[in-house]
């Protein structure tokens, strides 16, 4: 043998392709585009390689067998990334690709399963989407403009955050169409401004108590502590009595209860949000860790029904009745 650059043994590429099961022109192919870099060359013009030249030829084998790029491989191999960096980044890119991949399928589930007529209006819904995550970021963007413009960054954050659905992890035809009607519901010519100081005075104070209400109607569908339904019902009825200068009294009880009954049109703009809005997220979404209750529409169905006596239509969708409110807060 002839001696590397370091003064270790060297060895060639017959032997290295003979140990790994390898063909030569794989390994030359590696060692030309830097993965395995020559050592030397042997008098007879023949590639050699380094004593570490196996196991590192080893690696690159066991990571192409996991499909692993070769720029990903690179990076390991020239020391610009760890392989347990490596690992993150490329599970990170499975998990994107198979979000792609369960949208697609619920896509075209939804599309599979319905009548001509409807199929071309789902696929004009379905296409105006796009990218699941761009059409989360148009939703932000429409509740950001709808909102007051001096509601507290922290309380605006709040309520962005319930009333914006991520796309759902494991989309089914009826939450990817769910989703798609609420974009565009959100982007479309017939999208509305949420309630502002000239409608319900103090803004910051009615968007927190229909937010707190929210929050403790979430604990009690969690929990289903009759008291936490109670006590969510009652704060969210003085939220509405202070709009208006009132005492939650029966009297304003039975005002409120009426208006609820009294109901909005089915294609009005704040029960389908909500409606679609409840589909995504499901009846019982888990509450939040950051500023909010999490998921607004299966509370506020849940507070519209406690006052308006009105039940839900179906396992998780509202009746056209849903939250009459809606059209005067939070829709």
């Amino acid at each position: 043998m002839t001696h590397g650059t370091r003064g270790g043994d060297t060895v060639g590429i017959g032997e290295l392709a003979a140990r790994t099961g390898l063909p030569v022109k794989t390994i030359r192919y590696y060692s030309d585009i830097g993965l395995l870099p020559e050592s030397g060359r042997s008098p007879g013009g023949h590639r050699r390689y380094a004593a570490d030249a196996l196991s590192r030829l080893r690696l690159i084998q066991r990571l192409r067998a996991l499909d692993t790029p070769i720029a990903a491989i690179a990076a390991v191999m020239t020391g610009e990334r760890s392989l347990a960096e490596l690992v993150t980044q490329e599970l990170d890119a499975v998990r994107a690709r198979l979000r792609e991949a369960t949208w697609r399928q619920g896509t075209l589930r939804a599309l599979d399963d319905c009548p001509g007529p409807e199929r071309l209006r789902r696929l004009a819904l379905l296409a105006g989407v796009g990218r699941p995550e761009e059409a989360h970021d148009r939703l932000v963007r429409y509740w950001h403009w709808a909102l007051p413009a001096d509601l507290p960054p922290r309380l605006a954050r709040a309520v962005v955050e319930g009333a914006v659905p991520a796309p759902p992890d494991t989309p089914t035809a009826a939450t990817v169409l769910g989703y798609a009607e609420l974009h565009a519901l959100a982007t479309g010519d017939g999208r509305r401004r949420q309630p502002q100081r000239h409608q319900v005075g103090d803004v910051a104070s009615f968007y927190a108590g229909v937010v707190d209400a929210c929050t403790l109607a979430t604990e009690a569908l969690a929990t289903g502590c009759p008291a936490r339904h109670t006590e969510a019902l009652d704060h969210f009825v003085r939220t509405y009595a202070r709009v208006g200068g009132h005492d939650d009294t029966p009297a304003f009880r039975a005002h409120l209860r009426a208006r609820f009954r009294h109901g909005t049109r089915p294609d009005a703009f704040a029960p389908r949000y909500w409606r679609h809005a409840l589909t995504v997220t499901g009846a019982t979404p888990p509450r939040s860790t950051a500023t909010g209750p999490g998921h607004l529409a299966a509370p506020l169905a849940t507070l519209h029904q406690r006052v308006s006596g009105l039940p839900l239509a179906g396992d998780q969708i509202p009746s056209p009745y849903l939250v009459r409110y809606l059209s005067d807060g939070l829709g």
